[in-house]
């Protein structure tokens, strides 16, 4: 990535784009590659499955926890054999409400290596292998391990457990891809029509397809994740041109269409480094069952800084990782998908350009 355009994991599905910045699924084998994890201040063996930190020791005594930001500890760490150039590295683009996030590590050459790992409990990930396209990304994971995304040939994809992939394109449109599945096999992603690229949701099964419309402007939805009670965000393309948030609930569809419901833009902080910034962009990624959605925005530097999303009272928290840094005057933090638990993953930039992943946990006191 360079300090003059949005990085390469910008998430919307435009015909513009080449093949729909295709992405690959988990297959079912062992987990054997190792990545590389950066733990700070804590043995990891000591990382609880759901929470941290442990309770004190006794005595009053304290232990001081780094690498942490806004009441979440980080963990910080990088897929099986990353590129070092800018704009390569690795980005995980979901996680499943059992920890196991998704995502893929770019190469000096642009090609994807895709995988799964529970940071949280292993250092070791799953390797993604879709039909050997190094094109192909996966973008989400459920906790039965159904994992959704493109097969680097313009069709959206599920897999479950190394059965047989299953391409699809919805609605009678020429492409899609698939951004997000929950618990109950629903999945949500975008096709491309002959004028429009609405979303789409795909109830269980495949039972039926629902038509995602944007609330306004010229129909580009991005429907990127759905909880297990139907409720659905992403972003849209507005009249002004730029990307901005929605949600929607599968409930509320008429003759097989949902409407999205505008998400105000966030009224963004003033970010240290980055005088009189201002807000261009927002994309929401992900929706736990509690209402509570991730995402980032992007601002007149060309930087991106994370933010958590209250569906329910419209509260913003801006979260970015601690080892984010500015590479050309640019830093990156995205936020893209939360557990039910409250863990959250995406990815960040460094002095030099490059993506790491990260998984972080909420730093809860007892």
């Amino acid at each position: 990535m360079t300090a003059k355009f949005r990085p390469a994991r910008r998430r919307d599905l435009r015909p513009a784009l080449d093949t729909l910045e295709n992405r690959a699924l988990l297959n079912g084998a062992p987990m054997h590659h190792r990545i590389e994890v950066h733990a700070t201040a804590f043995d990891r063996a000591e990382i609880s499955r759901r929470s941290l930190p442990p309770p004190p020791p006794p005595r009053g005594l304290n232990i001081t926890y780094l690498n942490q930001a806004g009441g979440y500890r980080f963990i910080n760490f990088n897929g099986p054999s990353p590129g070092d150039m800018a704009g390569t590295g690795t980005n995980m683009n979901g996680i499943a409400n059992n920890g196991v996030a998704v995502g893929n590590t770019i190469s000096n050459t642009m090609t994807f290596l895709n995988f799964g790992a529970n940071p949280l409990r292993s250092s070791f990930a799953g390797p993604v292998n879709v039909n050997g396209n190094t094109a192909a990304l996966a973008f989400g994971i459920n906790a039965k391990g159904v994992v959704v995304g493109t097969d680097g040939n313009g069709n959206a994809f599920f897999e479950h457990r190394g059965h047989p992939l299953v391409p699809f394109i919805p609605l009678g449109g020429t492409a899609a891809t698939a951004f997000g599945v929950n618990d109950q096999n629903a999945i949500v992603g975008q096709v491309v029509e002959a004028n429009t690229t609405p979303g789409f949701l795909r109830t269980y099964g495949g039972k039926s397809t629902l038509t995602i419309n944007a609330p306004s402007g010229p129909d580009t939805v991005n429907a990127q994740g759905i909880n297990n009670h139907g409720l659905i965000v992403g972003f849209y393309v507005g009249t002004d041109g730029q990307d901005h948030g929605f949600t929607a609930l599968a409930s509320s569809a008429v003759n097989g269409v949902i409407t999205g419901t505008a998400v105000a833009d966030p009224v963004i902080p003033n970010v240290p480094g980055e005088p009189g910034a201002t807000f261009v962009f927002s994309q929401i990624l992900g929706v736990n069952d509690k209402g509570i959605a991730v995402g980032y925005y992007g601002d007149s530097t060309t930087s991106q800084h994370g933010f958590l999303y209250n569906t329910h009272t419209g509260v913003y928290t801006f979260l970015d990782n601690p080892s984010a840094a500015f590479n050309n005057g640019v830093e990156v933090t995205q936020i893209t998908g939360i557990t039910n638990s409250g863990e959250i993953t995406g990815f960040y930039s460094d002095a030099n350009g490059v993506f790491h992943g990260f998984v972080a946990v909420p730093h809860v006191v007892k």
